[in-house]
C-alpha cells in the first residue's frame, strides 16, 4: 500500500510572514495527521519575493518569502505543484529562489520549469511495489498571464495533450492522478464550471484513476465517475488575507474551509479518506464538514442536468454573492461600505 495526501491551494503570504518572524507554528493540529502519509502533495501557490520587480500584468499577486517557506516542511510536503497562475509573479528569480529552496529541502516539484522541454515531466512515486504516476496542469481562464519573454514555462492544460500524457505513462504505473488547477471563471464558487465535468470524464476514459483540482479557493463537490474519484476543488488548505495595491482582500468563511484527501492506493484499487478543517490563522480546527459536502454533491446533480438552472447559478456567483461578501466584511464601516457602492456605481454610470 502507498499513502498520499492531497492537499488545495498553499499560499504562505501576508500574515504568515509575520507568524514566522514570531515563532509560531499554525499547523499544528494538522502535522500528525500529514506526518503519518508516505507522501504529501499539494499546490504551492505562493511565490517567493525577488528583487526584480513583479509580473505587472497578474493581478492580483502573492507574495512570501524563502524563510516563510520553512512552514512548508511543518506539513511533510514532499511533491509541489507549481502549473498554477502565480508562478511567474515575482519573475525569473521568484521562482529561481523558490525552486531552490525546494531542491534544497528534498521536495519534487513539477509541472513549471526554466526549461520548456522538462513541464510536461511526470512524477512517478513507488512504495511497497505501487506505482503512481502524477500529472499536473493549468489552464488558461486561471489567467497566469505570463509575458511572451517569460524564463520561466508552464504547463497549460489542453484536453488533447492530456489525453496522450495519460495514455504514454499508464503501462507503467499502476494509477494515474491528474492534478488540475482549473475552474478560473468560477473561483469562489461552490460549483464547477459547466464544461468541468464532461472535460473530467473524458480523462477518466482516457484512463485517469484519479482527479484532484484547486484554484477555487472553496471547496466544490466531489463524484464518482466509474468507479474513479473526481474532486473538483479542494479548497485552500492555507491562504492569509492581503494586501494588494493598497486594498484590503479578506478570506471570506468559504475560503478558510480545507480539504484533506488521504488516498490508500493499492495495486488494483484505492480507498479515500476525508478530513476537513477550518484554518483559524493561528490554528487548524478539525472540522465534519462531509455531510454538507454530500448534500452539495446532490444539488450538483441535479444543477448539471439543466444549462439554464446552471446559468442562474452562475449570475448568483458573479453577480450577487461578491455583493452579500462585501456587505458581511466585518473590517469595514458602514459609511466605508456605503462610499464604495456609490463610488462603483458613479463609475458604471459613466
Amino acid at each position: 500500500m502507498l499513502n498520499i495526501s492531497f492537499l488545495g491551494d498553499i499560499s504562505l503570504n501576508d500574515d504568515y510572514i509575520e507568524l514566522y518572524k514570531k515563532g509560531i507554528n499554525p499547523f499544528e493540529n494538522v502535522e500528525s495527521l500529514l506526518s503519518s502519509s508516505d507522501f504529501v502533495v499539494g499546490n504551492l501557490e505562493c511565490m517567493a519575493k525577488g528583487g526584480k520587480g513583479e509580473n505587472e500584468l497578474k493581478q492580483p499577486r502573492l507574495t512570501t518569502t524563502v524563510e516563510t517557506l520553512n512552514y512548508i516542511k511543518n506539513i511533510n510536503l514532499k511533491i509541489a505543484c507549481l502549473a498554477q497562475n502565480h508562478v511567474y509573479d515575482h519573475l525569473e528569480e521568484g521562482f529561481i529562489k523558490t525552486t531552490k529552496f525546494l531542491s534544497d529541502n528534498d521536495i519534487k516539484y513539477f509541472g513549471a520549469s526554466l526549461a520548456k522541454d522538462k513541464i510536461e515531466l511526470p512524477i512517478i512515486l513507488e512504495k511497497n511495489n505501487v506505482r503512481i504516476g502524477l500529472l499536473n496542469y493549468v489552464t488558461h481562464d486561471t489567467n497566469p498571464n505570463l509575458p511572451p519573454n517569460a524564463a520561466v514555462f508552464v504547463n497549460y492544460f489542453e484536453l488533447n495533450k492530456a489525453i496522450s500524457d495519460i495514455q504514454s505513462i499508464k503501462s507503467n504505473v499502476d494509477h494515474v492522478v491528474l492534478i488540475l488547477h482549473w475552474g478560473g471563471r468560477v473561483e469562489g464558487g461552490l460549483y464547477p464550471d459547466w464544461d468541468q465535468p464532461g472535460i473530467a470524464h473524458q480523462l477518466i476514459d482516457a484512463g485517469a484513476d484519479l482527479i484532484i483540482g484547486h484554484h477555487t479557493h472553496t471547496v466544490q463537490p466531489f463524484e464518482i465517475y466509474n468507479g474513479k474519484y473526481i474532486f473538483y476543488s479542494l479548497g485552500n488548505f492555507c491562504f492569509a488575507d492581503y494586501n494588494f495595491e493598497g486594498k484590503f482582500h479578506p478570506m471570506p468563511r468559504r475560503r478558510n474551509i480545507s480539504t484533506v484527501i488521504s488516498v490508500f492506493f493499492e495495486k488494483n484499487n484505492y480507498k479515500i479518506d476525508f478530513d476537513f478543517f477550518i484554518n483559524q490563522k493561528t490554528s487548524f480546527l478539525k472540522i465534519n464538514y462531509l455531510p454538507a459536502l454530500e448534500f452539495r454533491n446532490t444539488l450538483f446533480k441535479m444543477l448539471f442536468k439543466s444549462i439554464y438552472l446552471w446559468r442562474i447559478y452562475f449570475f448568483y456567483m458573479r453577480k450577487i454573492l461578491p455583493f452579500i461578501i462585501f456587505i458581511k466584511r466585518e473590517d469595514l464601516t458602514v459609511s466605508k461600505k456605503a462610499s464604495r457602492i456609490f463610488n462603483s456605481l458613479k463609475k458604471r454610470l459613466k
